[in-house]
């Protein structure tokens, strides 16, 4: 065969490949265009903050006052500006979206589909929401005791309401379920033959958090940790 006319049927090939690409390539779909008007933190949410406060608390976990004071310290550190392109993702949906996530475990598929907001953006928000919480109530609710009488009264406390005497604090932990991370060998792996990461909490008499530590390699025992 010619080389010239083997030259100029790739070429053409290319050509229509490169223009098939360029009819796929969307910048964002319809559907996901609707947010403002259809998604259920405009529409569901807005219904049940005024009709059934506590489905909603089920579906969120915190109650309206709650969510609102959440929502006020957590806003300067998530909030985005919108650009000639689009609207950005309001802190209110940003927090909400979070909130169920972690509240039922749904996964970013179908966040995506209650929310109309792309799975891809909401695998940036949860984790970053989450960093925004945490640095504003860490400090406030989960405080290590720093002084000798903090931590007699946690002992008091115990003997108190348990009649358990010289306690300053219970310690559990819990393995949680994780994908095996690349390269890592046997490392995740625990006595039950699950990839896990550990999760070691201590609470107080009145079962509020006093520490937590969460991360430690599955293959550890809880003494270990």
């Amino acid at each position: 065969m010619d080389p010239d006319i083997v030259a100029y049927v790739m070429l053409d090939y290319l050509n229509r490949k490169q223009q098939e690409k360029r009819r796929r390539r969307v910048w964002s779909h319809d559907w996901l265009k609707k947010r403002r008007e259809e998604s259920v933190a405009f529409r569901l949410v807005r219904e049940l903050e005024a009709e059934d406060p506590d489905t909603l608390r089920q579906w969120t976990r915190p109650d309206q006052h709650q969510f609102q004071e959440l929502l006020a310290q957590v806003t300067p550190l998530i909030k985005k500006e919108d650009t000639n392109m689009r609207q950005a993702v309001t802190p209110y949906e940003r927090l909400l979206l979070t909130l169920h996530h972690l509240a039922t475990g749904g996964s970013y598929r179908s966040l995506s589909c209650q929310f109309r907001i792309s799975h891809n953006l909401i695998s940036a928000i949860t984790p970053s929401v989450c960093r925004a919480i945490y640095q504003v109530l860490q400090p406030k609710y989960m405080c290590l005791p720093r002084k000798a009488e903090q931590w007699r009264k946690i002992a008091n406390d115990f003997y108190n309401k348990w009649q358990f005497p010289l306690c300053i604090g219970a310690l559990d932990g819990k393995r949680v379920l994780i994908c095996k991370p690349p390269n890592s060998g046997s490392t995740f792996y625990d006595y039950k033959g699950h990839v896990s990461v550990i999760l070691m909490a201590l609470v107080d008499a009145d079962c509020k958090f006093l520490y937590v530590d969460v991360g430690s390699c599955g293959r550890a025992s809880d003494g270990g940790v």
